[in-house]
């Protein structure tokens, strides 16, 4: 049996670099933006206000994710960052990186399907949000029981487990770990820079906090 979990931190990527008009952005890499860093640091440094203990920061292996965690990580203290590719954004597949009113506009009858069945419509070539938990939460249950047992990085071990994905990897998180009606859930909006804090001690997990509130 698993040992109880520790503290949860979620927290999305700063706000990435901005494209001419909206895109699909699922896996498409992309740096932050000078507004993206800021957030990041703001993450950092109320998490350190608040005494977060980690021995090291998880985060999607994308670069908005990846930069945002690295940022955090001196914030607390210079702890190494993990990058973990199950933390990735739901994949779009064809439609990844492509203006959203290109693909409107080319495979309507496609886009209306999505629309439809956002939860199980699956893109061509991509995943579905019941693919993107699966990735997700086996990446997350590894990571719980190499926290339990000991620190990847030999670094004496924190009270919180810091995972800096995307909105998607939330979603699927949230889905998983609380009674929250799964629809609403994939509604949420968390904004770049949000934090969510729940304990994840017991089924279903507890906010602790969040910002914004």
């Amino acid at each position: 049996m698993d040992r109880p979990r520790p503290r949860l931190i979620l927290v999305r990527h700063g706000q990435p670099q901005q494209h001419s008009g909206r895109i699909f952005l699922g896996q498409t890499d992309v740096p932050l933006s000078e507004r993206g860093r800021e957030e990041a640091a703001a993450v950092g440094e109320e998490l350190a206000r608040r005494g977060i203990r980690v021995a090291c920061v998880y985060a999607s292996d994308l670069a908005r994710a990846r930069e945002t965690a690295e940022i955090i990580a001196v914030r607390l203290g210079g702890v190494p960052v993990v990058p973990d590719a199950h933390f990735r954004e739901l994949d779009m597949g064809a439609w990844d990186g492509e203006l959203i009113e290109d693909v409107k506009r080319r495979h309507p009858d496609e886009y209306a399907r999505r629309g439809e069945d956002l939860l199980n419509y699956r893109v061509p070539g991509g995943e579905n949000f019941p693919d993107l938990r699966a990735r997700v939460c086996e990446g997350f249950r590894r990571i719980s029981r190499m926290a339990q047992e000991e620190p990847p990085t030999g670094r004496e071990g924190g009270d919180a487990l810091v995972i800096v994905s995307h909105l998607g990897v939330i979603h699927a998180l949230l889905a998983e770990l609380t009674d929250e009606d799964e629809a609403a859930i994939w509604r949420r909006r968390h904004p770049t820079g949000a934090v969510l804090a729940l304990d994840a001690t017991a089924f279903p997990a507890k906010v602790i906090f969040q910002t914004p509130p």
